[in-house]
């Protein structure tokens, strides 16, 4: 008897035991049920209006949205939703979709230039507050209205190219994370690319492909200016590390130019205060590969070697210089972070001029050293000039 009710108290606990395992699937969604956010754009329209354009895959075509489709692509869909804030417009989508909207996808967030400039911190706050946007998305700026760009989206592979973008070694990347960061630090300064689309003709159709365009100057909470060329270049040397930059030179008294990239570069800055004169130190350290020679220069030639490091550090130096010029006298924008470093090293005086910082950042006296090791000449000594 004892044995019989020992038996079904095993049987009891083997099935709540069971209950409790099969209840962690309670809350499961099925692929079906989704729309999955891939790429959103966020304008700014009249009567202050907020337009937001989403790029949803639903797995099943036929549960598309009754709002404003603006074009599909298989399984891709472009619609737009107008609200009085961005996550107005996110609510009504969800009212619209007859599915479940799943952030967990998506890959990037553009915002159009004219609202970057009036109230792009405004707008971030809907992403950084909510849990659901990755922290990893890709952040842009686009040159015109991000709807256009988002539009296009659905001629591209966006899956394919969407899981490319944080790892090219060719495009410049700000994350949400890195945009949250840079609007509560007492900068309150930075950079964000600019993102448009290109039309590639081919013999059978005209397709869109994505690029980036220069940087937009972001200072408390909204986007004051723009650059691109020497400028652009001039800050990825100092803000975009992983980036691949290019570099091209024309050496002394020599027709044609000597072409490059990084393969590798560093940055260190150093803080100084001395005798009431603040000044920063900025070391920067690269690695080259030579990509093209139009030169008759033998770059195998050891003198030569030597000639074309130091007409590249001059290059690099340039650059920057042109770049730190701008923000410094021009904008007034500490986009390089000079408050913190400061702050490290001198956190009292630093405190003492936190009020009048755009005084004392535009008087920091920068020096720039440029240290250029070319690891790969490349694969020939050919010369075709000399032949």
């Amino acid at each position: 008897m004892h044995r019989k009710h020992l038996n079904s108290y095993k049987i009891y606990i083997t099935l709540i035991l069971t209950s409790i395992i099969l209840s962690g699937c309670w809350d499961v969604m099925e692929v079906n049920d989704l729309a999955i956010v891939i790429a959103t754009g966020i304008d700014q329209i009249e009567d202050e209006q907020i337009e937001v354009t989403f790029l949803l895959y639903v797995p099943n075509p036929s549960g598309a949205a009754s709002g404003e489709v603006s074009g599909s692509s298989k399984n891709s869909y472009s619609i737009s939703m107008t609200g009085d804030t961005f996550s107005d417009a996110v609510m009504k989508l969800e009212s619209e979709v007859p599915r479940e909207i799943f952030w967990g996808h998506s890959n990037i967030f553009i915002f159009g230039s004219e609202l970057a400039k009036k109230e792009l911190g405004k707008q971030i706050d809907f992403l950084v507050r909510t849990a659901e946007p990755r922290e990893q998305s890709q952040i842009y700026i686009s040159q015109d209205k991000a709807k256009v760009e988002v539009d296009k989206f659905i001629s591209i592979n966006t899956a394919e190219l969407f899981s490319k973008l944080p790892k090219s070694r060719y495009l410049k990347s700000i994350t949400l994370k890195d945009i949250e960061e840079m609007l509560v630090n007492n900068s309150q300064a930075g950079l964000v690319p600019i993102s448009d689309t290109n039309s590639i003709k081919t013999s059978a159709d005209t397709i869109d492909s994505f690029a980036v365009k220069g940087s937009a100057i972001i200072y408390q909470g909204k986007m004051i200016s723009s650059i691109s060329g020497e400028k652009d270049i001039g800050s990825q040397w100092l803000l975009f590390p992983k980036t691949n930059t290019p570099i091209n030179i024309t050496p002394d008294a020599k027709n044609g130019k000597v072409s490059a990239e990084t393969i590798k570069k560093s940055t260190k800055v150093t803080p100084l205060i001395e005798d009431k004169t603040w000044s920063i130190k900025i070391k920067v350290k690269t690695d080259l590969l030579i990509l093209q020679n139009s030169t008759s220069l033998d770059i195998y030639n050891p003198t030569v070697m030597n000639q074309l490091k130091k007409e590249f550090s001059k290059k690099i130096k340039a650059d920057i210089e042109e770049f730190i010029n701008h923000i410094q006298k021009d904008l007034k924008a500490d986009v390089l972070q000079f408050y913190e470093a400061f702050h490290r090293s001198y956190p009292k005086e630093t405190d003492d001029v936190k009020e009048n910082w755009e005084e004392q950042f535009e008087n920091i006296k920068v020096s720039i050293q440029v240290e250029v090791k070319i690891k790969n000449p490349g694969v020939t000594n050919l010369n075709i000039e000399n032949k």
